[in-house]
């Protein structure tokens, strides 16, 4: 089994997170790869402004799923190890 497979999502798990935290409706699911050397950290929205959290969220070369539908300028909601949270998608490649 390969990264990739091993780290999707099943259909069930989609459907309980769709709307998540940050609502929303079911979602325009992604697949990307971390691409960012030290990792992706956890961004918090804070009315029309993100303040990045400490901590690497994400480390570089994982591969996570990303909601297309609740993407706000570079930033989107990302879903990696049961967690969700906003991730600066310059750090990202589209698979």
């Amino acid at each position: 089994m390969s990264m990739m497979e091993n780290t999707k999502m099943s259909e069930d798990e989609l459907k309980q997170i769709a709307g998540g935290n940050y609502g929303g409706g079911g979602g325009q699911w992604a697949a990307a790869m971390v691409k960012a050397p030290g990792g992706l950290c956890k961004y918090t929205k804070s009315g029309k402004a993100f303040v990045k959290n400490a901590g690497i969220f994400i480390p570089n070369g994982e591969y996570i799923t990303v909601d297309r539908g609740r993407m706000e300028g570079k930033y989107a909601i990302a879903f990696y190890n049961n967690e969700e949270g906003w991730v600066d998608t310059s750090g990202l490649e589209w698979i």
